[in-house]
């Protein structure tokens, strides 16, 4: 009989002994949560997340339509539009966000919303081949998911083959940068 006396207390665990695990475990999250809110690093990623997924679906939209598709940068006004036309004097045309059915414009910075108030674009260059399409706001895909650069000064030929591209994102201290490779057209986050 002693035995199984034994054997019936050694299979759970007293409520005291529960208690004091929940409370070192209240006390651990209590320290670390706040940490984790305000890590700029973080931010910035979640940001870069965002940025990457705006641009594979422009890529993916230029190559399932068979038609150009543009992501222009503003970083003055920390914003984003994608496009399915370009070009001076009004010819833009800025296509429907899937979801939310309104204008595809990506509002970065105070004006953007609660999760995204602390996240800026620092810089967004886009370079071509041919010098004269240098340091470019605006990125184009073509039917094959090829980047290239958009110039609205260059009217008789407004793209050029794309030698480098790269969006910076920054959050407080913490900067990432985006790349979208020449040829290719990956696009990855450094």
């Amino acid at each position: 009989m002693g035995t199984l006396k034994t054997q019936r207390r050694s299979r759970g665990f007293t409520l005291v002994e529960i208690l004091t695990v929940v409370l070192i475990l209240g006390i651990a999250s209590a320290i670390i949560a706040p940490q984790i809110g305000s890590r700029d690093d973080l931010k910035a990623r979640a940001g870069a997340r965002l940025l990457v997924a705006d641009l594979i679906y422009a890529q993916n939209m230029a190559i399932a339509h068979q038609k150009w598709h543009y992501v222009r940068f503003d970083a003055a006004n920390e914003s984003y539009q994608l496009m399915d036309a370009a070009g001076p004097s009004g010819a833009d045309h800025i296509i429907t966000h899937p979801i939310n059915k309104t204008d595809y414009v990506t509002q970065l910075g105070p004006a953007g919303g609660s999760h995204v108030t602390t996240i800026r674009i620092k810089s967004a260059v886009f370079n071509g081949v041919d010098t004269g399409y240098g340091n470019e706001f605006t990125l184009a895909f073509d039917e094959l998911g090829t980047p290239h650069v958009f110039c609205y000064d260059q009217p008789s030929s407004p793209t050029d083959e794309m030698a480098n591209g790269t969006v910076v994102l920054e959050c407080g201290n913490f900067e990432i940068s985006v790349v979208v490779e020449r040829y290719t057209g990956e696009i990855k986050v450094q």
